[in-house]
């Protein structure tokens, strides 16, 4: 027999069933947008930083007091050429004291001291992708020309970063994980109050020949409506919060760099969530309504 289309309306009214069904879909949402926004991103900023300073080294060739024996920019030209020389060395950039003294001012409480002291000059180093070459291969190398020259391998103290970042998503995994739990558990007792609302009208409907599928199907159309207009909600604020995260930390996560296939994995991955999340709450609501439907007298 056909049933009326909002015939759980009213149930999902009474005692406000339906707002506090849709405010806990709509923040599980935000939650769970936001965690996936920022841990994708994190993953994929982390990655692609990761990726370039792994391939890059760090050359300090101190300043020397006196230059009479051999002056600084003999120094470095000797030892550019030194680098350039070595194989798996792609590309040798000395950076200007311009860059130097914007590096290191943050260290310096007094800006102006810095005009003051010898500063070292860096080169920047990039080895070539798949060359297996250690700071301490190029040090030594440089040794006939600098003997006070430092390596810094970058790659030593981004993995430990790294290590980080992937715990940090790890838990994040474990978040959402929890809050699709929350869900199901929560959508299943509101169900099971709409249900105890509606006893006498379901049982109504049996004595007129309702089937309990279509009962159930016409619940879940009800509780798919009011999740997917929370699930809405709680999206775009949880965008908003993550367009002002990003704003406010683009300093140290440029995603500016970013090729369309990572905006592409990074956008699938978050639009998901309010989508899973109306699944999750519809079936969840036919599921429990046919098993209580399925216990009546």
């Amino acid at each position: 027999m056909p049933l009326p289309r909002h015939l759980f309306t009213p149930a999902f009214r009474q005692q406000h069933l339906g707002r506090s069904f849709a405010a806990i879909v709509g923040i599980m949402v935000f939650i769970a947008s936001f965690a996936t926004a920022v841990e994708t991103a994190m993953l994929t900023a982390g990655y692609l930083w990761g990726d370039r300073i792994e391939t890059r080294l760090t050359v300090e060739i101190p300043a020397v007091g006196d230059e009479t024996a051999m002056p600084q920019a003999e120094r470095v030209k000797q030892a550019t050429a030194v680098l350039r020389a070595i194989p798996g060395v792609g590309l040798v950039v000395p950076l200007s004291d311009d860059e130097v003294t914007r590096l290191l001012q943050p260290w310096f409480n007094q800006p102006d001291l810095l005009k003051t002291l010898p500063l070292p000059t860096l080169l920047d180093v990039e080895r070539t992708s798949g060359a297996a070459l250690s700071a301490t291969q190029i040090q030594d190398a440089l040794k006939n020309v600098v003997s006070d020259a430092r390596v810094d391998d970058h790659g030593e103290w981004t993995r430990d970063i790294w290590r980080l970042v992937r715990g940090l998503s790890f838990l994040g995994f474990v978040t959402i994980g929890l809050l699709a739990v929350t869900l199901v558990i929560t959508v299943t007792l509101i169900c099971r109050a709409v249900i105890a609302a509606e006893h006498e009208t379901i049982s109504l409907l049996h004595l007129l020949g309702a089937e309990d599928q279509d009962i159930a199907r016409h619940f879940q159309i009800q509780a798919e409506r009011i999740a997917l207009r929370a699930a809405a909600t709680g999206f775009s604020a949880a965008m908003i919060a993550t367009a002002a995260l990003l704003f406010a930390v683009r300093p140290l996560a440029d995603l500016s760099t970013l090729h369309l296939l990572h905006w592409a994995g990074l956008g699938t991955a978050v639009f998901a969530v309010p989508i899973l999340a109306t699944a999750i709450a519809a079936v969840t609501a036919r599921v429990s309504v046919l098993r209580l439907i399925k216990a009546f007298p």
